[in-house]
């Protein structure tokens, strides 16, 4: 199986999951820290769902895939399911294995420079939101207005698409530095995405 971007996501996505479910053994289930990494979760699940039916697809043996590791892929991408969380971990040694030739990685990253840089791009912007939105739970919950997973939710959503804090604003001193920095990453994700766009169009134009 060849190295593609797409490949290199679920590898970073899915090594990041793990963390993420290492973490959750040591907070309480009733947190709403626990309930925010929860929501953060699903989404992922839903990446990995889609990198499955797209690997189902592109798939010619579709039966034999389903078989081997394609139902492992499968069960891994269900959310609702806590036991079976713990397949992330097959996920994870599955990717590594189709990208363990280091010689391979370095040069798809090279003859792919724009693409890897975009990739890796998104998935720090992914991480930033997800530590400063617990981060912001964490250190405001018991002070501010920012109570509850949904809370840090709609505050995230906002500040990163407005630069702005609307109903909900930390008050501590590292609640606003965590602020800061999402807001920065807004900016520069945003920035990035326009530069890749021009840059995808600028080439369409000019093999036209």
């Amino acid at each position: 199986m060849m190295i593609t971007i797409n490949k290199l996501l679920v590898l970073m996505f899915s090594i990041f999951s793990v963390t993420l479910l290492t973490y959750t053994f040591f907070i309480p289930k009733e947190s709403q820290i626990y309930r925010l990494i929860n929501y953060y979760d699903f989404a992922l699940c839903l990446y990995f769902l889609y990198d499955f039916l797209k690997q189902l697809i592109s798939e010619e043996k579709k039966w034999r895939y389903l078989y081997t590791v394609g139902w492992l892929d499968l069960i891994s991408s269900i959310p609702v399911v806590a036991e079976f969380r713990i397949l992330r971990f097959v996920r994870v040694v599955r990717v590594i294995k189709i990208i363990r030739s280091i010689r391979s990685l370095i040069n798809f990253i090279s003859q792919n420079k724009k693409q890897s840089l975009f990739g890796f791009i998104v998935f720090l912007v992914v991480v930033l939101i997800v530590v400063t939105s617990t981060a912001v739970l964490y250190f405001e919950k018991d002070i501010g207005n920012i109570k509850t997973a949904e809370d840090a939710l709609w505050w995230t959503f906002i500040t990163i698409t407005t630069v702005g804090y609307g109903d909900f604003y930390p008050v501590t001193g590292l609640g606003k530095l965590s602020a800061s920095v999402l807001i920065a990453t807004g900016i520069g994700f945003f920035g990035a995405i326009i530069s890749f766009v021009t840059d995808k169009v600028n080439n369409i134009k000019a093999n036209n």
